[in-house]
């Protein structure tokens, strides 16, 4: 064949992939029930406490470095009562208000309810609880302080970011009542627990650096049962439990007035005439 003829199959294959891109999935993207989600970028960021600069809890370290190779969504505030019960058809919640993020979930109820969304075609499918990484990643958004918007050095600021025992009279608050962080997410810090895919672990060592779930080796508790984790802190908890990197385990079974959830969602890229 002379060097100048190409075969058939490879001048289909180019034609395509000129004719055709990727379509960029939206900013934000709403379903049928109103839960808003915010795509997440891709990208690299700094796991955990830095023991230089801050005071950090054993299962905060080591530092490392993970990087999240396709953009996910995450919903942009915790699951409300009203969202829950139009899918479960039932509140559990202590602190009734539509608006408030459903509480009194344990890790197995977050799990019953994201299978009970991905049955519904009206509402697209690919839901699922976010890795840790994903959790703290898009809480960080790009930030390595304590908090998205700082330290927490200032009381007057931390109140004004978080619900948490000082601030928060002793309950939980509707959903998006406290400024978003950069990526556009409410309440990262305090409000309710999020419960999140990974299993326990007593630290970082032998973490995925990819930001997949971690799943393998896990705690368990005296009957064999994973432990879980959850990640944000809580109304009832000092706002030290709110920072970006503090952990949370607990048993999958457990319910409490402070376990909430907040949902990723994988993202589906389309191909575009161009």
């Amino acid at each position: 064949m002379p060097p100048s003829v190409l075969p058939l199959g490879v001048l289909l294959v180019g034609l395509l992939l000129t004719g055709a891109s990727l379509a960029a999935p939206p900013a934000t993207d709403t379903n049928a029930l109103g839960m808003t989600f915010r795509l997440i970028p891709a990208g690299s960021f700094q796991m955990g406490c830095d023991t230089t600069r801050q005071r950090c809890d054993k299962g905060e370290q080591p530092v490392h470095r993970v990087t999240i190779a396709q953009p996910f969504y995450l919903a942009e505030t915790e699951v409300t009562q009203r969202q829950w019960q139009a899918v479960m058809g039932e509140n559990p919640s202590h602190f009734k208000d539509p608006d408030n993020p459903v509480e009194q979930i344990s890790w197995e109820d977050a799990q019953a309810f994201v299978r009970a969304l991905n049955q519904r075609p009206d509402l697209g499918g690919g839901y699922r609880l976010p890795s840790e990484a994903e959790w703290e990643y898009a809480t960080r958004a790009g930030t390595q302080t304590d908090y998205w918007f700082g330290d927490g050095e200032d009381e007057r600021a931390l109140s004004r970011h978080v619900w948490h025992l000082f601030s928060s009279h002793e309950q939980p608050h509707p959903v998006a009542s406290k400024p978003a962080n950069p990526w556009g997410l409410y309440e990262v810090h305090g409000n309710v627990w999020e419960w999140v895919a990974d299993c326990a672990h007593p630290d970082y060592v032998g973490a995925p650096s990819d930001g997949s779930a971690w799943t393998q080796d896990c705690q368990r508790m005296r009957d064999g049962t994973p432990m879980r984790i959850a990640r944000g802190g809580a109304w009832y908890l000092y706002p030290n439990g709110a920072r970006s990197a503090f952990r949370f385990r607990y048993g999958p079974a457990i319910r409490h007035y402070g376990f909430g959830l907040r949902l990723a969602r994988s993202v589906e890229t389309e191909t575009v005439e161009r």
